[in-house]
Parts: structure tokens; sequence; C-alpha cells
């Protein structure tokens, strides 16, 4: 059974001292300023870059104020700093009453570089590598579902695909009967939104209406993870398997000992937390620019043959450029800090901005444009791509997921003629903390190209190696 819910919120708004200094920003006041940045985040933050600079400060309702920062320098100064000082964990708090305590992304300090340690081995790039064969298994099951000549949402699909990697790749489930209702069991348990949050202040929703059913899913989740957890504790070969899940249960903690269940589980919700709708969606969005661009479509099909064909990780890394899955990373202070020159109090929200340095024209000429090509002329400057975030704190699952959509995109291309519906692209629509395409990446599936697909098997290559 899950843990006991409790409020997450522990600190204070942040209000400015005598001795505070904050950057300037609108004079709004946070009652309005909460609902842009929530419903229209890319363009509310945009306009308040384009009136204010690089380092602005925004007020909201909850954290108080919030400074955001897009130069390069300051967010460099903030992924080095020092783990002690500018809090990951806390600025995750939000994900609490879903991923657990012993979450990495909710721990700070010692307790994270701990924690990140017994994981690291996990996503080792010699390792993920040998998973890029089912990746491909998996993907080419879920294509087969695909209607041809009826527009669909990528979208959704995606998201049943990345979910599907997962329970196969990162659990290692094989059984279809436990597959499915690990699938259906984690989409529900995974489909939260903003105003699940509202129990942070008032606990007593927990026990009525989409609150309590939205923790009788994770409830229901968790029962079939302990179970595969118990089961696979069990398997006596259990250090032959490669899966994620037979490498945590051979995890040993600093005193020797085995790490326990919860722990377990916690890190497999952050794992599905971290890694399911983030890559889903950065893969809607990669087939929504890369459909409605014939020219660089063409030069990824013609190369299709080649398996290390590095215009493929170019394409993925361009959508992840120009269409940035999450706008923010979050810190917290922990003491009073200087940054970007200002004096700012402990408990401040600083927000290094993917979006803002993303769509920069200082650091990706012509950044408003799907130019892949940039990629291979050479690498960005530092601190300016940084849809993992940066640091300590980086994604422990960037390889992964990259690996994981290249290799979906080479097989999506090898098994159909398909294509976006409509010539204008989609906009961006604000879900949750993520940035998904409005219409859902509309696309349309002409035909199956069968013998393709068999080429396509006769020269896969197992040993191919994760992206850079």
């Amino acid at each position: 059974m899950p843990e006991p819910f409790r409020p997450l919120v522990t600190r204070v708004k942040v209000r400015p001292g005598p001795d505070d200094a904050f950057p300037p920003g609108p004079p709004l006041p946070a009652f309005l300023q909460t609902p842009l940045m929530w419903l229209m985040r890319p363009r509310w933050m945009s306009a308040v870059h384009h009136r204010y600079g690089k380092t602005f400060t925004l007020k909201d309702v909850m954290a108080g104020r919030i400074v955001v920062l897009a130069d390069p320098v300051d967010v460099k100064a903030v992924f080095t700093g020092s783990p002690d000082v500018f809090l990951a964990g806390e600025g995750n708090a939000v994900l609490g009453p879903i991923v657990g305590d012993h979450s990495v992304l909710l721990l700070d300090r010692e307790e994270h570089l701990k924690e990140r340690k017994l994981q690291l081995p996990a996503f080792h790039g010699e390792r993920i590598a040998k998973t890029v064969g089912l990746m491909r298994e998996v993907t080419e099951a879920e294509v087969r579902t695909w209607p041809v000549g009826v527009p669909f949402a990528l979208h959704e699909r995606t998201q049943a695909l990345t979910l599907d990697i997962i329970i196969r790749v990162v659990l290692g489930v094989e059984d279809p009967l436990r597959s499915r209702r690990l699938h259906e069991a984690l989409r529900k348990a995974l489909e939260f939104d903003p105003s699940y949050f509202l129990m942070w202040v008032f606990p007593r929703l927990q026990h009525v209406g989409r609150w309590k059913r939205f923790l009788a899913s994770i409830e229901a989740a968790d029962r079939l993870l302990f179970d595969e957890i118990a089961l696979r504790r069990q398997d006596p070969d259990l250090a032959a398997h490669g899966d994620v899940l037979s490498m945590l249960l051979q995890a040993h903690d600093e005193a020797g000992d085995p790490v326990d269940d919860r722990w377990v589980r916690d890190e497999l919700m952050t794992l599905l937390v971290a890694g399911h709708e983030t890559t889903a969606t950065g893969l809607a969005w990669t087939f929504e620019r890369l459909l409605r661009h014939p020219e660089q479509l063409a030069r990824v099909r013609a190369g299709l043959e080649d398996p290390r064909d590095p215009y493929v990780d170019a394409v993925v890394k361009e959508s992840l450029r120009l269409r940035p899955v999450i706008y923010n990373v979050a810190r917290v202070l922990a003491r009073r800090t200087r940054v970007a020159g200002y004096d700012l109090p402990e408990g401040t929200l600083v927000l290094p901005s993917i979006g803002l340095m993303h769509a920069a024209d200082e650091h990706f000429p012509g950044a408003a444009e799907f130019r892949p090509e940039r990629w291979l002329d050479g690498v960005a400057e530092p601190y300016t791509w940084i849809p993992f975030g940066g640091g300590v704190r980086r994604c422990l699952g960037a390889t992964f997921a990259l690996t994981e959509m290249a290799e979906v995109l080479r097989t999506v291309l090898c098994l159909v003629d398909i294509a976006a519906v409509g010539a204008e692209g989609e906009a961006t629509r604000v879900h949750h903390i993520t940035l998904v395409p409005a219409k859902g990446a509309q696309v349309v599936v002409h035909r199956r190209l069968d013998s393709a697909a068999a080429a396509m098997e006769q020269r896969a290559d197992p040993g191919t190696l994760a992206p850079a």
C-alpha cells in the first residue's frame, strides 16, 4: 500500500526583505501572473523576456517571487553550483505523491548523490545499446495497429508506445497479460493534472472525487509494481536479466544491505514519470516537425539503411531544441545566494529557462527554423541546449531517451508512408508541466511498406551504439 499522503509545501512564499534585490519583472499581481504562467507559458515567458531581458522576476500565488534565467553564464552557475545551495529536490516536490519519498527526483545533497550512484549502472551506454532491438520490436507491434488512410493523433500512440517500451525494457515484463494489466494501471496513474496538487493545500481532498480516484489509481499501480518486484526477487536467474528492475534489485546500500521494495518502487515510478510523458511528447513533436519539412524527411529516409546515420540523431536534437517538452528547470535556494548579480533570499525559486535558451538566435542562428543540419556542423555552446538539465542533476535517462527517439523514428519510417495532416504546423499547448502539440500531432498513414520492414530486419544491428 502507498504511504499516507501528506502536504508537500513546507516553505513559505518568498517576499522581498530590506536586503533583497530581485531582477525587474511585470508589475501584475501574482493572482494574474500565475494563470498566465500555467496557461500561456511560452508566449508569456517570451513576452516578459523581450521586455525585461535575460533575467527577470515573476510572481506566483504559491511560490512567491520566481527568478527566471536565460543567460548561459547564469545557467552554468546554477547547474554547476553547490548542490547544497541549489536544491532540485525541493523544486520537484510537486511530484511527491506520485514518485514517493525515496525518488531521486526529490532528494538533495548527499542523499541525492547516493541514490544517483545506485542507478547509474542501469543507464550505461553499452547496456542501453543492447535494448535497441527490443525498442524496435515494441515499435513494430505498435505501428501495426495504426489505421491506414484515416487521420489520427500521433501523440496518443507515442504515449502508448513509450509506456510499452518502459514495461518491456525497464520492468522486463514479457508476459502479455501482466504487461497489459501494467499498461492500463500505469496509464491511469500517470494521467495527473495540476488540480490534483490542490491536495498540497487541502489534504482532505484526498477523500473525495477526482482526488480520491487519482490516489486509488496510484494504489492499483503500486500493487502491480510490488507484485513484479516480488516475482523478480524469486527468480534464480535475476543476475542474468538486463532490465532496469533486475539491476535495481541487485543494488546494495552503503552498509552492504539489499535495497528494500519501497525504494525500488519509488525509483521505478520515477523512471515512469520522468521518461514516459516527456519521451512520448518529444517523439510526437519530432514527427510533427519532420513531416512538415520534405527536404529533411527525404534526407532521413535516404539514410535509413545506415543505423549509424548521424542525421537521425540531429533531427531528434533539433526537435527537442525547437519544441522543448519542459520549458524550465527548477532550483530552490537553500540560503541567501548571489545569482545573476542579485542577492536572492533563501527559498527563492530559480528557473533556468530551457525554452528561452533554445529560442535565442545568438545561440542558434535562425532559431525559429527547423534545421537539423546545425547539429552536423558542430555542438551547441555550453549550457545553451539543455533539454535534460545539467550538472549533477542532469537526467539519468538522457541517453536512453535519445536512443529510444532515434530508433522509433527509424522504425516508423521503415514501416509506413506517413504524412502530417494540414500544411500549417501545430501550435503548442500547455498540458500539466509539459508542452504538447495542440492537436495531438495529427498524421495519416498512406500505406504500409512491408518490403522496407523486411529489409530493416535484415540489416538490424543489435550492437548499434547509443547516440551521444
